[in-house]
């Protein structure tokens, strides 16, 4: 049973590379599953085992991204009250971690070529992430219009900034990163 369970994971995880490689070239709306299969080695038979579509391929690799990502932030939005400078550049440093160890899969979802749904729905759960994160830490905006526009500036900035790290080859380590993306945020809040 455990041998078929690393198969799977396996057959999943190279369809799942092939896709993000051809994604880097192309959009989803060009890519065919013979496409992926050839890239893949495998049979388009394997490939209907575990996916209906590309698409299917495309929103599970999405989701693994969200559930990544609120694994990460999770923890620290219980604590943000308490929480320090160091603390706050240590949750930026956990987030630029997970990015850069899936950068490939980060980089194309953020891309042009990725998913402009994908990509919205990342945008808006980041400023929500950012409203829990700075109600949990008492920072209270006179003007709730003014705390959402606060909110999507700091997150435009924040997606802004990581993409351009990642299309940089990640030149500059993640502790410094964390450390200057806490300094901008920091100083944009207060």
């Amino acid at each position: 049973m455990e041998k078929t369970d690393i198969r799977v994971r396996f057959t999943r995880k190279v369809l799942e590379e092939s896709l993000i490689s051809l994604m880097k070239e192309k959009s989803i709306l060009d890519i065919t599953i013979r496409e992926i299969c050839e890239v893949a080695g495998l049979s388009r038979s394997t490939f209907y085992t575990y996916y209906n579509d590309q698409y299917d391929l495309l929103r599970e690799i999405e989701e693994e991204t969200f559930i990544e990502t609120d694994k990460i932030l999770r923890p620290y939005i219980k604590v943000v009250k308490k929480s320090s400078g160091r603390e706050t550049t240590a949750l930026l440093q956990d987030v630029l971690q997970y990015i850069a160890g899936n950068s490939n899969s980060i980089q194309v979802l953020l891309s042009k070529n990725g998913d402009s749904t994908f990509q919205k729905r990342f945008f808006r759960k980041g400023i929500e992430a950012m409203w829990r994160f700075t109600e949990a830490a008492g920072i209270k905006s006179q003007d709730k219009g003014v705390a959402a526009y606060c909110s999507v500036f700091l997150i435009g900035g924040i997606l802004s900034l990581v993409q351009e790290w990642l299309q940089n080859g990640m030149d500059t380590p993640v502790p410094e990163m964390a450390k200057m993306l806490f300094r901008l945020t920091r100083d944009a809040l207060w």
